[in-house]
């Protein structure tokens, strides 16, 4: 028998299930703060899994039933239904001046106007990021 891998450092719910690793299922939380809440802060330590369970979360959103087989979210969740994810993150690193704060906004803008085909109409982030929002 195979043993499992521990999933040191991976930070991405796809991966930890089609690769194998150990996972604590903690997908029955997801579904229950879909249900039940409406805005949430997450605060824990570092490297306690934060980015891990919004990678859940975003799965979970898009509809990705298979990584969720054998899992407490695979008879709690509407499958049929669903939603496009908005991520931006800034866990790339220090960003050490408002231009850098600037040009990794941009980026990540930039690229969910990709993924989602949307050509913005507007030059300012907070435009762009209600265009991508209502579209």
């Amino acid at each position: 028998m195979t043993r499992k891998k521990l999933p040191i450092g991976i930070q991405t719910f796809r991966e930890i299930r089609e690769e194998g690793y150990y996972y604590v299922d903690k997908s029955a939380l997801a579904v229950q703060l879909a249900e039940q809440g409406k805005y949430y802060f997450l605060s824990r330590p570092r490297r306690f899994g934060k980015s891990l369970f919004l990678d859940t979360l975003k799965e979970l959103f898009e509809g990705n039933a298979a990584l969720f087989r054998g899992l407490a979210a695979e008879q709690r969740w509407n499958w049929a239904v669903k939603y496009p994810v908005l991520r931006i993150s800034f866990g790339g690193g220090v960003l050490g001046s408002v231009a850098d704060l600037h040009q990794s906004l941009h980026q990540q803008l930039t690229s969910l106007e990709r993924q989602y085909q949307l050509q913005s109409q507007y030059p300012d982030y907070r435009s762009r990021f209600k265009e991508l929002i209502t579209q």
